[in-house]
């Protein structure tokens, strides 16, 4: 039975160099509560129950070994690398490079081996034994054949394996993702002694109803058992990850699906620059439909996700339509700031109803977030999803009582562009 390391996140690891598993396990358990900014044990701690290979002490010690690490420069750079460790009982990624002996997991080790292994979509693979933490080899656990966007989408929400990864790319900054079948994806970023939680969208009660909806609207109300329902939650999530990707923020408004709800709702929007193409829906059709013939469909929709997801970037919405046409960018929303604010709540990222947690003040969120709230409480049926400078996303909704639904923080689901 694994311990109950639910202390983990007040205690301190020892400081100074290990030299065995055993002492890194005393060092775990030896030193004082101590207060102040997040740090990895911390992290640790959010991550517990832990549904990895690993003993909730040897998650404890990846943790910090991949923190230690990242602080540690050396010959002028610090280190970029990820690690994984597949879920217990699961199955295992196919080692693409397999260390023989397999390596300790030390931070000598990962500052050797690192330069040699690219941090992404690649991934040391960590397991546990009698001696301690080891690295098995190297393993691709981030997908982008088009073959992964069927079927694999609709469980965990993404093209990333089953497991915990860990991932380094600055100095001690560390970001945690665990994906199980089923379940949404957790995601924690520790940066600047700062722990912040996201979970995927893949599940989110605002995301999954848009996904049905323009489904829906594609196929005119009929129902679309085949790849067509996958590969829309795929192109939004797309859109939504390069929009996060480009690190300037931005808003997508989705129109309502009625007509005269969507009528209504562009009266309260500038007209902006307006678009005829791309249509985000049509291209999705397309390569659902494409067979053996995926390769021109497959850079339509590269190029339709990047275009969309680039437009977020100027100042103003990108707004859609239900069935995922691409109207217009640069759109002011006319929901004026000396307009009340709406009464927000909170939704639970965790379930695929809409269930509130909590009363929300949204006025001390930024201005997007004003704008999207005071916009859907007028516009009915509309969804907004903002895209923040540092990657989280909130998706806001009118609920059936008049008040607005947020959603967040949310992290997309990664989904790259799916290769012929």
């Amino acid at each position: 039975m694994r311990d109950n390391c639910a202390s983990l996140a007040s205690r301190s690891f020892d400081s100074r160099p290990r030299r065995s598993y055993k002492a890194q396990m005393q060092a775990s358990t030896a030193f004082a509560p101590t207060s102040g900014p997040a740090g990895p044990l911390e992290l640790a701690a959010r991550l517990i129950p832990n549904p990895s290979v690993l003993s909730d002490r040897g998650l404890a010690v990846l943790v910090e070994t991949a923190y230690r690490a990242s602080l540690k420069r050396e010959e002028g750079r610090y280190p970029s690398f990820q690690l994984f460790s597949p879920l217990a009982g699961g199955a295992e990624p196919v080692l693409d490079l397999r260390f023989s002996p397999p390596q300790p997991c030390t931070l000598p080790t990962l500052h050797r081996l690192s330069p040699g292994i690219p941090p992404g979509p690649y991934a040391f693979v960590a397991k546990e034994g009698p001696e301690g933490l080891r690295l098995e080899g190297v393993s691709k656990v981030e997908y982008s054949g088009f073959a992964a966007l069927r079927g694999r989408i609709d469980y965990h929400g993404g093209t990333q394996f089953p497991g915990l990864s860990l991932s380094v790319s600055a100095p001690g900054k560390l970001r945690a993702s665990l994906v199980c079948p089923d379940q949404p994806a957790l995601y924690l970023e520790l940066r600047e002694g700062r722990l912040s939680v996201c979970h995927d969208n893949a599940f989110s009660p605002i995301f999954l109803p848009l996904c049905r909806q323009a489904a829906q609207a594609l196929t005119h109300g009929a129902e679309d058992s085949g790849a067509l329902p996958s590969l829309v939650k795929a192109t939004l999530a797309r859109v939504f990850a390069l929009a996060v990707a480009a690190g300037h923020g931005g808003m997508f408004v989705f129109l309502p699906p009625g007509r005269a709800e969507a009528a209504a709702a562009r009266t309260l929007l500038s007209p902006g620059v307006g678009v005829a193409w791309p249509n985000l829906g049509r291209v999705a059709q397309n390569l659902a439909g494409a067979g053996g013939g995926q390769a021109v469909h497959l850079e339509q929709w590269d190029t339709a996700t990047r275009v969309t997801a680039q437009a977020s970037c100027v100042d103003g919405a990108v707004i859609l339509d239900a069935a995922l046409s691409v109207q217009a960018f640069r759109v002011e929303l006319l929901a004026r700031d000396e307009d009340a604010l709406p009464l927000c709540l909170s939704l639970s990222p965790q379930s695929t109803e809409l269930v509130p947690t909590a009363s929300l003040d949204i006025a001390g969120f930024g201005t997007r977030h004003r704008s999207a709230a005071r916009y859907v409480a007028r516009a009915s049926g509309a969804v907004a999803v903002v895209v923040s400078q540092d990657g989280e996303m909130r998706e806001f909704v009118r609920l059936p009582d008049g008040r607005v639904g947020v959603c967040g923080p949310l992290a997309p689901m990664s989904v790259s562009a799916p290769a012929a």
